[in-house]
């Protein structure tokens, strides 16, 4: 390279769909580097006139600057860019490329960084209150003392799933969808410390959302299978409604089967159909509310473990409901506790 020329090159060598680029620019006044890739403080002045600065900017030096309001630099390659204690107030980085830039103590308040490509990138002490990183690829980003307001918006849903789909193989399914529910995470981690309950809950849910399609694209369904469990029984612990609704339908079922397979014997007579569907045609709508109220009444106070011993079931398929029913009854009261308790924290 011309010793008038900048020459710098960023490390891109992780970079599997980004190829090294050498920068051309003439050098300043300094003799090391060009305007870009210098460490002397930029002004916003000294922007004026370079607001098309030409192909990749990977490496840039922004320490400093003064960036509020630009539009200048979206859609632009800034791999490695430093923008420590600068100033983007206002200012639209989106569709930009800011792999492993450095954004420590800056003032992002307002910024644009949708559909940006954030990953391997670092914000300490940042201020993101009222940023834009919706459908930005955040993967292994890093978010250290950044503050965010209800303003900051990521958007109801990670880029990575809409890459799912597209995906070649099954781990590469996978893969993406680590990335979604990792980002997941870290942003259940941030809303938390910013005392946004309600978003840090949405995270949640997107995480184990993610994390169960991941199980299924590895083929790990027996992983898959429970947390399809805790998803529909109670939305991954979130949820007591959905614990009292699983509850409510374990009694009603079993509370049909009952007088269907056997019957229940109590002190005042036997309620059963010996031959279910002759018997309920042959039955008046009074006689029908009689039997099956017994069985929903024994339904309860066995799925509640009371054990009322006026009640018994009749034959080994009612006893084994009987049992099975008991079982989940202890099951799903220890879940709704369990839902309750994480509700209050």
């Amino acid at each position: 390279m011309s010793e008038t020329r900048c020459g710098y090159v960023e490390d891109v060598e992780l970079l599997t769909d980004r190829g090294k680029a050498c920068c051309w620019r003439p050098v300043n006044e300094s003799g090391e580097n060009c305007f870009w890739h210098d460490n002397t403080p930029k002004t916003a002045e000294a922007f004026d006139d370079r607001h098309d600065p030409g192909g990749r900017l990977d490496g840039a030096d922004f320490r400093g600057a003064d960036l509020v309001d630009t539009s200048w630099l979206r859609e632009r390659s800034l791999v490695g860019a430093d923008f420590t204690g600068a100033t983007l107030r206002g200012a639209d980085l989106s569709s930009t490329d800011l792999r492993r830039a450095t954004f420590d103590r800056v003032d992002a308040r307002r910024t644009c960084f949708d559909k940006a490509d954030v990953e391997g990138a670092t914000f300490e002490n940042a201020d993101l209150r009222d940023a834009s990183l919706n459908r930005a690829k955040l993967y292994r980003t890093g978010f250290t003392d950044v503050r965010l307001n209800r303003a900051s918006n990521f958007g109801d849903q990670m880029v990575y799933e809409d890459f799912v789909d597209d995906a070649d193989d099954r781990e590469s399914r996978a893969a993406t969808l680590e990335a979604a529910s990792w980002t997941y995470r870290e942003l259940r981690r941030l809303f938390k410390q910013d005392a946004l309950p309600r978003r840090a809950r949405v995270c949640y849910l997107g995480e184990k959302n993610t994390r169960r399609r991941a199980a299924w694209a590895r083929g790990e369904y027996l992983r898959a299978l429970k947390l399809e469990g805790s998803r529909w029984v109670m939305r991954y612990g979130t949820s007591p409604t959905r614990v009292i609704t699983s509850s409510a339908v374990v009694m009603g079922c079993c509370g049909i089967l009952y007088p269907l397979t056997g019957g229940l014997r109590t002190g005042s007579g036997t309620y059963a159909f010996e031959q279910p569907v002759m018997d309920i045609l042959a039955a008046t709508p009074g006689q029908l509310a009689r039997v099956f109220y017994q069985g929903l009444y024994f339904s309860v106070v066995t799925f509640a473990t009371l054990s009322y011993g006026d009640i018994q079931p009749i034959g080994a398929v009612a006893r084994a409901i009987a049992g099975i029913e008991s079982l989940l009854g202890s099951l799903l009261l220890a879940l709704l506790l369990f839902v309750l308790t994480q509700r209050v924290r």
